[in-house]
């Protein structure tokens, strides 16, 4: 599995206005070949945001920062700030089992 993590600055656009284009750009999202799970980030207080993607593979993740959709939406160059870092998730990060505060 591969992870992406992208931030960069509202440029404008207000938290409100970054929500509904999230919901409307879902269903592009949920098209795309091996995307496991897209969340989107938000920072009101540092005018900030972006998403945290998982992808099934490293080609996957190559083939979606390749895409038209990335470079229109989080690989835009009118993002301010923008900050893109991909991760390999080790093998037995797939079977662990994550813990949350406050549960047991």
């Amino acid at each position: 599995m591969h992870a992406l993590l992208v931030t960069y600055g509202l440029n404008g656009t207000t938290p409100c206005e970054f929500a509904e284009l999230s919901e409307a750009l879902a269903p592009a999202f949920a098209a795309v070949p091996g995307l496991v799970s897209r969340t989107p980030l938000e920072n009101a207080t540092a005018g900030r945001c972006g998403a945290f993607y998982v992808f099934e593979t490293k080609g996957a993740f190559d083939r979606f920062v390749a895409s038209e959709l990335y470079a229109a939406t989080d690989g835009s160059p009118e993002a301010s700030s923008l900050a893109a870092n991909d991760f390999s998730i080790p093998r037995t990060a797939h079977h662990s089992t994550t813990t949350h505060r406050g549960e047991t």
